[in-house]
């Protein structure tokens, strides 16, 4: 039996899924000064339905921390990088960058070493900072100097946690692996909170079995790992919806995905069946990153968001300040709009009326302000469903199949799922001009996603053949090469052997696998080309289970 739970930015969904079927759901507010007592909520009324306690895998998802990002609730990092020589990237930065003088050259030899005092003064720049990010160019050949400045700050500052560019990511890329590590630190108190108060629940009703996070491509991190780096997770939410769709209502016609909650909309773009994926990696916030993920989009449009008057404009979210009027809240929401314009009932219709009276200009009725107010949100869903469409068009084309065809998806329906999405997604469907489903379940598709993901690992084997060894860190292993003449090719397939040895120690099924990174460059001496430094990653390729099948 799986156990899935979703924290949301407004409710805590959880499921139980025993034989490919739903044997239990449970939707209950998130309390966010607590996040203990609507997790136990959840768990406590599945228990109540299955009677079990032991499950085979308690898989987590949450959208508090993507709803941070949009809601810019994030905690301040101070961001230090050695860039050495070369391009400027201060300006594709998130922040302000403190520049450290040290850099590694592209081999991985160390050129310049940085100096204490500058990382003393670099902590002073940063006073009011806990949290501390540090990326250097060429770190992933050579990470010392990123450990280095870490122990100085450490003993200077004693922070919370430090974000290291080459631990987050193995990417080359150092613009992607900076902003990696800066969102890596500005999310990571969130998310170890959230991860507390799973761990403390689960604890404290004696509930067994190992947990695992959904990660933003669909794969899963277990959540002592995902602790340490959580950007890795930032788009689990958006990410439990996808694969929540995938399982309720699999689809080949090209669609959209909204998954409308109380806080944001996630959108998700589909083709041929399966979720597309941002090629070079996921943007947070608009920042180029090295996440592997789906191509998604949250915006703060949900059922929550508020409704008021700016500059004689009606405008909508990205703020909540708690639930909707008709259930008890003090602020107007696009809920109240729903329900005062009867298209959902939900709460007291006569609290949801009089939220919008708080709203009407002199001689406008409720209706006709409600109605208002969902135009708004309906734009702003629609602008950002296009938004996506164009920035997946204008991805650089790198397989012969997408010259031939472009990158142009020509979207045939709406696939709604979410607490907000029987009264919006008719709406987006009519403005768009498509057809919608609303899959059954849909309202705790993000539970059902996690509870249902495959489960995933994976292993990277770097090369040298100049050396004559390769090294899986994952496994401790340091060997000699099988032969003398190794490519890349080689180093995918000897990856392969490892990673099926990896899947049987850890008692996961191995199935199909995928290659998520493989780059190598040549070692030159003098004028010759003497050998290669070769990397290459391999994962148990994310998806769903089912009973009998197994889909994406």
């Amino acid at each position: 039996m799986f156990l899935g739970l979703d924290v949301g930015g407004t409710f805590t969904d959880g499921v139980a899924v025993s034989a490919g079927k739903i044997i239990s759901t449970v939707k209950t507010p998130t309390t966010h000064n607590n996040l203990l007592e609507c997790i136990l909520r959840a768990i406590d009324k599945v228990v109540l339905d299955t009677g079990n306690k032991n499950f085979e895998r308690i898989a987590l998802s949450t959208t508090i921390v993507t709803n941070a990002l949009v809601e810019d609730k994030i905690d301040k990092v101070g961001l230090c990088i050695m860039p050495g020589p070369g391009m400027n990237i201060k300006d594709a930065l998130p922040k302000e960058p403190y520049i450290v003088s040290g850099y590694i050259d592209h081999r991985g030899h160390e050129v310049a070493r940085p100096t204490e005092e500058e990382v003393m003064s670099a902590c002073r720049h940063f006073s009011s900072c806990d949290i501390f990010a540090i990326s250097g160019k060429f770190a992933v050949r050579n990470p010392s100097y990123e450990s280095m400045i870490a122990d100085w700050i450490r003993k200077k500052v004693k922070p919370s946690h430090i974000s290291l560019g080459a631990r987050v990511s193995g990417s080359l890329n150092f613009l992607r692996r900076t902003n990696s590590a800066y969102y890596n630190g500005a999310v990571w108190r969130h998310f170890n909170q959230f991860a507390t108060a799973v761990e403390d629940a689960l604890l404290s009703r004696g509930i067994f079995g190992p947990v695992y996070v959904l990660k933003a491509d669909g794969g899963t991190l277990p959540l002592a790992v995902a602790r340490e780096f959580p950007v890795e997770a930032i788009f689990t939410g958006p990410a439990a919806s996808v694969l929540g769709i995938m399982s309720l209502h699999p689809t080949r016609s090209p669609a959209v995905s909204l998954d409308i909650g109380g806080t944001t909309t996630d959108i998700a773009l589909w083709q041929k069946g399966t979720p597309i994926f941002a090629e070079q990696g996921a943007k947070v916030a608009g920042y180029a990153t090295s996440v592997r993920g789906f191509r998604l989009k949250s915006i703060g449009i949900g059922g929550d968001s508020f409704v008021r008057w700016e500059k004689n404009a009606l405008k909508v979210g990205p703020m909540r300040y708690g639930p909707a009027m008709a259930v008890g809240g003090s602020k107007p929401t696009i809920t109240d709009a729903m329900i005062a314009s009867g298209l959902i009932e939900f709460g007291d219709k006569e609290l949801a009326l009089n939220a919008m009276k708080e709203l009407a200009l002199e001689g406008q009725t409720p209706y006709e302000v409600a109605n208002m107010a969902l135009d708004e949100a309906v734009t702003c869903i629609y602008q950002a469903v296009m938004s996506l469409l164009a920035e997946q068009e204008a991805e650089p084309v790198y397989r012969v199949e997408d010259i031939v065809q472009g990158r142009r998806i020509n979207i045939e329906q709406i696939l709604g799922v979410g607490g907000g999405a029987t009264g919006l997604i008719p709406l987006v469907a009519k403005k768009m001009g498509l057809s919608y489903q609303l899959p059954d379940h849909g309202m705790v598709a993000n539970a059902i996603g996690a509870a249902v993901a495959r489960p995933t690992l994976d292993l990277t084997l770097r090369a040298d053949t100049v050396k004559g060894f390769y090294t899986v860190a994952e496994l401790g292993i340091k060997n000699r090469l099988p032969k003398s003449r190794f490519s890349l090719e080689d180093a995918s397939l000897l990856a392969e052997q490892h990673l099926a040895e990896l899947a049987k120690v850890t008692g996961i099924f191995l199935g199909e696998t995928e290659l998520i990174q493989a780059e190598e460059f040549n070692v030159i001496r003098g004028f010759n080309t003497v050998g290669k430094i070769i990397t290459c990653r391999l994962q148990v390729k994310p998806g769903v289970l089912l009973p009998s099948k197994e889909v994406f």
